[in-house]
């Protein structure tokens, strides 16, 4: 059974521009207020970390929808 991804692809495209935009306006000092799933938030400065980690969150999620895995190794003995 498949997995249904937890976002379309339009709607990670929206968040990861969101935070984006409040990723610059936040780290030049400007308090941001933004609204996702229906709850509005002010951002400021202490609150780039969190940002970053929800920036990365969006990425990861994209790729997995992309269907794009992360590293791939191939184990292999060296010849003789």
């Amino acid at each position: 059974m498949a997995i249904t991804p937890l976002f379309t692809s339009a709607e990670l495209d929206t968040h990861i521009a969101a935070y984006k935009q409040a990723l610059i306006d936040v780290a030049s000092g400007q308090i941001v207020k933004l609204t996702t799933g229906g709850s509005d938030r002010q951002l400021t400065l202490a609150d780039l970390p969190e940002i970053r980690a929800t920036l990365e969150f969006y990425q990861k999620e994209k790729a997995k929808t992309a269907g794009i895995s992360g590293p791939q190794f191939l184990p292999a003995r060296p010849r003789r």
